[in-house]
């Protein structure tokens, strides 16, 4: 049940001229580019300040709980008291959680720092993006809404790229200019810059967000409410449902190509190959986002259509790599598959996005996100207990062959001749 409101205007600030893409970039890579200063030494730098690997799996579940436990009612929070406020607390939850980490030892200190950084990973979830969104929607319609997707998936491709670049060469350079420091507090130090700069970014550009009054609503009713949107809405269910099928199969991905690359080459001592191999991914995922962008430009294909030619695409290519024995074999397809899967990204945030209520955006995205996550950790548990007797290329099998049927889920709406609500005006 939509409510009936006043839209909200930028008052100053972000307008939704060139800067309507612009800016909603640059949050994006930024904002991405915390994570990436960390994602390629992040088991190295809990190790680092005195965990054991035993407690490694501890703390990455209890990370994962927190998250899924704060994600849906972020997003609703988003909704009622503003997408902006909320995001800026998000940035004032990681900026704690850095700089918690920076003097933590042990597993306590640790814990409340990851604490803090699961927190904030719910609170961002669909804040600042359903402010991009909805602005961008209301000065140019849904019709070009693709071209914003693209931007944004641009900026946080190239904010995790670079992040994970920098990210190697930091502890490199922390060891030269302060030799008795823990090696990884550069990188805490680069994201707490980052987390700063995101902050004063966002208070100057995106100018005051006016909620309208009947927003400020009782949060159970509007949990009811907003579950009642998705069931009414006949698209959200399975782009929901895709979401959660994503998490699920791509964590066996994600979780297992490593060891899997480390089989093929006998050893883990050549670890540029990693390096090779992961930054190759990022640039496969913004390649294939240009691609979708430069098809779309010209053939303007339906979103749904090309949701289940493109999860048929990478669930193949996730089954052909169980299948791959050399490294120049192994790389080709992972990179190709990602390449697939980042065009993807286009279509099913357009299609999404397309649905979704303006006034509901921020907890209908933090819904999807939930049911990711939720996808994950089932991934995580059924795929952890099966590479024992299928190994790494079995549980790839299932994973792709899961993948590529989730297609089903759209066929209904493939076969639906009008476009997606609200596309043309």
């Amino acid at each position: 049940m939509a409510f009936s409101e006043r839209r909200a205007r930028p008052q100053g600030g972000m307008r939704a001229g060139a800067a309507g893409l612009v800016l909603p970039f640059i949050n994006r890579a930024l904002n991405w580019m915390v994570t990436g200063l960390m994602s390629s030494v992040m088991t190295l730098m809990i190790m680092s300040k005195g965990i054991s690997l035993a407690s490694l799996g501890l703390l990455s579940a209890s990370y994962s709980i927190i998250i899924v436990a704060l994600e849906f009612p972020s997003g609703i929070i988003s909704d009622i008291v503003g997408r902006k406020k909320v995001y800026l607390i998000a940035l004032g939850f990681s900026l704690a959680a850095r700089i918690v980490l920076l003097g933590s030892r042990g597993f306590l200190p640790v814990f409340a720092g990851f604490a803090l950084y699961g927190a904030s990973r719910a609170f961002s979830s669909g804040s600042i993006e359903s402010l991009y969104i909805n602005r961008y929607i209301e000065a140019r319609g849904k019709a070009e809404l693709h071209k914003l997707m693209s931007a944004m998936n641009a900026g946080e491709t190239l904010g995790l790229a670079a992040g994970a670049l920098l990210g190697g060469v930091l502890p490199l350079a922390w060891d030269r200019w302060f030799p008795a420091a823990n090696r990884y507090d550069g990188n805490l130090a680069a994201q707490i810059a980052i987390i700063v700069i995101l902050a004063v970014l966002t208070l100057a550009t995106t100018g005051r967000e006016i909620l309208p009054e009947r927003r400020r609503v009782a949060f159970l009713p509007y949990v009811a409410d907003t579950l009642k949107v998705v069931r009414d809405t006949k698209s959200l269910p399975p782009l929901i449902a895709g979401a959660c099928v994503w998490g699920f199969a791509f964590n066996a991905v994600e979780v297992f190509w490593q060891p899997q690359l480390k089989a093929i080459l006998g050893s883990e001592s050549q670890t540029w190959i990693f390096g090779l191999v992961n930054g190759g991914y990022f640039a496969a995922a913004l390649l294939g986002v240009l691609i979708f962008e430069a098809v779309s430009a010209r053939r303007q294909p339906k979103p749904f259509a090309a949701i289940i030619a493109l999860r048929l695409a990478s669930g193949a290519l996730i089954v052909l790599l169980s299948f791959q024995g050399s490294v120049a074999s192994f790389a080709a397809v992972y990179l190709v598959m990602f390449l697939f899967n980042g065009a993807a990204n286009v279509p099913e945030s357009t299609a999404l996005n397309a649905e979704i209520p303006e006034e509901r955006r921020s907890s209908l995205l933090s819904l999807s996100s939930l049911a990711m996550q939720l996808g994950g950790v089932a991934g995580s548990l059924i795929f952890g207990a099966a590479v024992g007797g299928l190994g790494i290329p079995g549980v790839w099998r299932i994973a792709g062959a899961v993948f590529g049927a989730s297609g089903i889920l759209y066929l209904g709406m493939a076969r639906n001749p009008r476009p997606i609500k609200g596309a043309a005006r």
